[in-house]
């Protein structure tokens, strides 16, 4: 660190070289450094303003250490003083180039939404760490860059960052995951497999890099390796439960319950050793196996534990859902009902109800939930009066939607959109809404806003993309957001499939095959993305692959909008096969 003392405490610069480099250091002002440490434990506990007045008050000794004056602005951008945290930047770059300055700047940068300026000040960073000398900053530098490069749609670039790190730092987890990601995003299988496997050469207890495994397997259709992978993982996690319930989601979703069934049945415990810590999970578990009574049976143990308020709430929660599977629709309503309005989580359950409701055809009622629980919740000391708003709003213009009133549910959306500029989900509810009216250009240009603040929007990435490939809009730019989405959430079946119908779009089959087969293995149930692989079969003229496929989604309770599309699908085929 560069510390710049006072009067007689001034300390002496030290210069040495590290890997051909000249470095220049100087020891830390004992009064600074207790100001520092201070901050850094306030940082710890989030609290920032305390932070930053201990920040200052080192700085009050050793003002002239660019460390410190970045260390401040990272903190100032917590507070979003974003205009404050530039100024120190300036000053950090002023007294000497350091990588915390660097990187200070390119956060600075990401808070302006200037994402040329992030890249640009992450490069210059690349020239300031020095892997052979062990820079405890080197790899998160290289790991930002790509990020960064991700979100101006640079992959290529992207990609060679990451090799370049993994390169350097073959030990680099994270390095070989994110690469991977990429790898798998482009549809080259085999380097992404090849990255798995160098993370696990690493280290062998890896679980992230064996689930990951496990789920590039399933799919690809790989159902064994699939198998082993899983095991393996869950071997090396000591029983990890949240493991052990993917595993168990894997083999219900091949058809092997039975299996899915033991996975379960290893990992249970006496209802005597039943703790509120592994609740959650256990609950999670047996209903990834599908069965659902058991899980419904251990909500009933957790209402006799000794549990926060809050958790409470959330097991009233996971019976709803457990209900709803059951398709006891009202009985799910009646729980969620008993959530009393001085409840944690009051609104959010009635939000529940409200959705039960609407998907069962009772928007009105849905609407007179929502109303008179955002009236309730407003009214309560502790609410957030935004949070209950936005909410509340989404909800209402759902039910709106549901009740044929299109126009009003964009007109709410609107409202809140003008009211509170800038809110993503919002923006986004009201794209959506948007887009099912028909107005899909003025979709894309409201999730367009969404992504100039938030470039790393997973969800907005998906929607523009999806919705420009449906309408064959830009397929070049849908195909870098989709690949971009993908790279940033690796191994989804939502994801994956947009990505194989942007290729279906562009006519590039194989990929296309590619990505809906491996969504379909993901996501067997999915009604759209069976439609999506019907057009596929089609297209390539396997008439009777296409039928059953389409017969499938229809089999899965599509909703209006999708099965109409599905219908005239199946009309079109020769002779018009049904399945």
């Amino acid at each position: 660190m560069i510390v710049g003392g006072l009067g007689a405490c001034a300390t002496q610069p030290i210069t040495k070289l590290v890997g051909g480099r000249q470095i220049t250091t100087r020891s830390i002002d004992p009064d600074a450094y207790e100001h520092a440490s201070r901050a850094f434990l306030l940082e710890e506990q989030e609290r920032w303003q305390e932070a930053a007045d201990e920040l200052q008050r080192a700085l009050a000794f050793d003002g002239d250490s660019p460390e410190l004056r970045a260390r401040l602005a990272e903190v100032l951008l917590h507070l979003d003083r974003v205009d404050d945290a530039a100024a120190e930047v300036r000053r950090s770059l002023k007294i000497g180039i350091s990588t915390s300055g660097l990187l200070a700047e390119s956060h600075v940068c990401r808070a302006k939404a200037d994402k040329a300026c992030v890249v640009a000040a992450l490069q210059r960073a690349t020239n300031e760490v020095d892997f052979m000398a062990e820079d405890d900053d080197a790899e998160n530098v290289y790991l930002e860059l790509a990020e960064a490069q991700l979100e101006i749609l640079d992959i290529g670039a992207a990609q060679a960052t990451l090799e370049t790190l993994c390169q350097a730092l073959p030990t680099s987890d994270n390095g070989h995951m994110r690469l991977m990601a990429i790898d798998w995003a482009k549809g080259e299988m085999k380097k992404a497999e090849a990255q798995l496997q160098s993370a696990l050469s690493v280290e062998p207890n890896q679980v992230e890099a064996l689930a990951a495994l496990a789920w590039m397997n399933a799919a690809g259709g790989k159902n064994d390796k699939a198998r082993q992978a899983f095991r393996e993982a869950l071997d090396r996690s000591e029983g990890s439960l949240d493991i052990a319930a993917a595993f168990a989601r894997f083999l219900v979703g091949i058809d092997s319950g039975k299996e899915a069934e033991q996975v379960a049945d290893d990992l249970a415990v006496p209802d005597s050793s039943l703790d509120a810590e592994s609740l959650d999970g256990r609950i999670e578990l047996e209903r990834s196996a599908r069965r659902l009574d058991r899980a419904l049976t251990l909500v009933a143990r957790g209402r006799e534990m000794d549990l926060p308020d809050t958790k409470k709430t959330r097991l009233s929660f996971a019976q709803a859902s457990l209900l709803k599977e059951q398709d006891k629709g009202d009985a799910a309503v009646a729980v969620l009902m008993k959530v009393g309005k001085d409840w944690p989580l009051f609104l959010e359950a009635r939000l529940r109800v409200a959705e039960l409701l609407r998907d069962s055809g009772k928007a009105a009622e849905a609407m007179r939930v929502i109303e008179d629980a955002a009236k309730q919740a407003a009214g309560s000391a502790k609410a957030d009066g935004k949070a209950v708003e936005l909410d509340a709003g989404i909800a209402l213009a759902l039910a709106e939607e549901r009740l044929g009133k299109a126009a009003a549910a964009v007109a709410r959306l609107e409202g809140l959109q003008a009211r509170y500029p800038g809110e993503g989900r919002t923006i986004l509810a009201l794209a959506a809404a948007e887009d099912r009216r028909g107005n899909w250009q003025r979709a894309l240009a409201l999730a367009e806003t969404v992504m100039a603040k938030s470039p790393g929007s997973v969800e907005a990435l998906n929607f523009w993309g999806f919705v420009a490939a449906d309408h064959d809009h830009d397929l070049d730019l849908a195909s870098k957001r989709l690949q971009v989405a993908n790279a940033l959430a690796p191994g989804a079946g939502g994801l994956l499939d947009s990505l194989g119908w942007v290729h279906f779009h562009t006519h590039d089959l194989g990929k296309a095959d590619l990505f809906l087969e491996q969504a379909a293995h993901l996501e067997p149930v999915d009604p759209e993305i069976q439609w999506h692989l019907g057009q596929l079969y089609a297209e390539r003229k396997e008439f009777e692959r296409a039928a059953a496929a389409f017969g499938r989604s229809l089999g899965f309770h599509p909703d209006e909008r999708l099965r109409s599309k599905v219908e005239a699908s199946l009309a079109r085929l020769p002779g018009g096969k049904r399945k």
